[in-house]
């Protein structure tokens, strides 16, 4: 037998038994963390007993957040940075009550934004405005319109009450026309533009009645 046979015979063994040695040790599998669990549990403990406070501020901020996972919440929101606090129970009592007021703010806004929502469809669904009602409170907002232009005091006091103004309505739509420096350049130059000023707002009015007659809502109730 060669020798390089032989070298190559005694080695096989030798690669076997280090294979077996190597699959013959266990497979180490990491934990994961719990510290900011262990630190959460811990700083539960501490600050709840003996302390109604603390434990009612914290069933009341669990019943408003109902089906959320309350500790991830919490722990989210950084309740932990209490654990290094002098007065822990201080601390996690204010973080309580700051997270419930908080929230039940946010949930009272909401409701206020979806009453509101909930009564302008009301009010949209009680408009049902004739063609021939529209082009007529069209060709009436043109002359409002003219009115507070050429500060015709008559002819606002009329349109107010027909368009059902009050102080604050009127108020804006002053301050929106007084704001249009350039027709009002083009009027003082040329009080006949005036004319073709009104017919402009026909033609957008009856293309958009709604955000061009003036008190649109109130009129068509």
């Amino acid at each position: 037998m060669k020798l390089s046979n032989i070298f190559i015979c005694a080695m096989v063994p030798i690669f076997i038994a280090s294979c077996a040695h190597k699959s013959a040790k266990p497979n180490k599998t990491l934990e994961p963390p719990q510290i900011e669990t262990d630190q959460l549990s811990v700083l539960m403990q501490k600050t709840e007993t003996n302390n109604s406070y603390v434990v009612n501020a914290k069933d009341k901020l669990q019943k408003l957040l109902q089906s959320k996972n309350f500790n991830e919440y919490i722990s989210n929101e950084g309740i932990l940075n209490c654990v290094n606090d002098q007065n822990q129970s201080a601390c996690v009592l204010n973080f309580y009550l700051n997270e419930y007021y908080k929230l039940k703010y946010d949930v009272q806004i909401k409701k206020v934004i979806e009453d509101n929502q909930i009564e302008h469809k009301i009010e949209l669904s009680k408009i049902n405005a004739t063609q021939a009602n529209i082009k007529n409170y069209c060709d009436l907002s043109a002359d409002f319109t003219a009115a507070v232009y050429t500060n015709n005091n008559d002819k606002i006091s009329t349109f107010k009450t027909l368009f059902k103004m009050n102080k604050e309505d009127l108020s804006i739509l002053h301050t929106k026309i007084l704001k249009d420096d350039y027709s009002h350049f083009l009027i003082d130059e040329n009080p006949s533009i005036l004319q073709e000023m009104k017919t402009e707002f026909m033609e957008k009015c009856l293309h958009d009645p709604k955000n061009n007659i003036i008190n649109y809502l109130n009129i068509f109730r």
